[in-house]
């Protein structure tokens, strides 16, 4: 059955039961968690922002193996603001959509984004890839879902009501460059489908 992105997007804003969810050691300690770490090791930074950082179970991580580094978030709920507010003290977390972040231009070394862009469909991705393009001084992160074909796109759409991008394409037509993609494992994320056929990390320099 069809869901559509505004039915998902309702939920995220409305949702209540984090502690249940992305703040319990499952969530945190998910596979592909580490792999977002191993390319945030792969090169330089100081400061990361994460799009659509729910309760932050990306930045334990990150504050774990990377440290000394300067760490927030945005997330269109609020209570998910207010508990990263209390986990990561000295953090700079904003409640705001992902495609008006309240940051000022080049205001971060990277932007990361996990499972977020997902719910942004054909005719506001390039409005949302702008505004992180905007706040996001060397590199962005992604880990989202990709596929170069159009129908396998519609598919997923139509399906799960989930958007997957050709996003090497949309990125270098943006000005990024050196992208850089990996396909996602079972290993890397367990549990079959969308991820299995469509979730990549994928990793591109901002344009100056």
């Amino acid at each position: 059955m069809f869901n559509s992105t505004k039915k998902h997007s309702r939920y995220w804003i409305n949702r209540k039961n984090w502690l249940q969810g992305y703040s319990s050691p499952e969530a945190i300690n998910h596979p592909h968690r580490k792999l977002i770490v191993q390319v945030l090791e792969s090169f330089s930074w100081f400061s990361l922002v994460e799009v659509g950082c729910a309760t932050g179970p990306n930045l334990v991580n990150i504050v774990k193996s990377i440290p000394g580094r300067q760490i927030g978030g945005t997330d269109i709920n609020a209570d998910a603001i207010e508990a990263c507010e209390e986990i990561f003290k000295g953090g700079h977390f904003n409640h705001c959509p992902a495609n008006d972040l309240m940051m000022s231009d080049k205001s971060a070394d990277v932007v990361l984004t996990d499972a977020c862009l997902l719910y942004v469909g054909p005719f506001k991705i390039r409005k949302h890839l702008q505004e992180i393009k905007r706040v996001a001084r060397l590199q962005v992160v992604f880990c989202e879902l990709n596929h170069k074909s159009f129908l396998a796109r519609w598919k997923l759409r139509l399906l799960r009501g989930y958007h997957a991008h050709n996003y090497k394409k949309l990125l270098e037509s943006e000005g990024f460059y050196d992208v850089m993609m990996y396909k996602l494992t079972e290993r890397d994320w367990p549990g079959g489908d969308p991820w299995r056929n469509y979730g990549w990390i994928i990793k591109a320099n901002v344009p100056r």
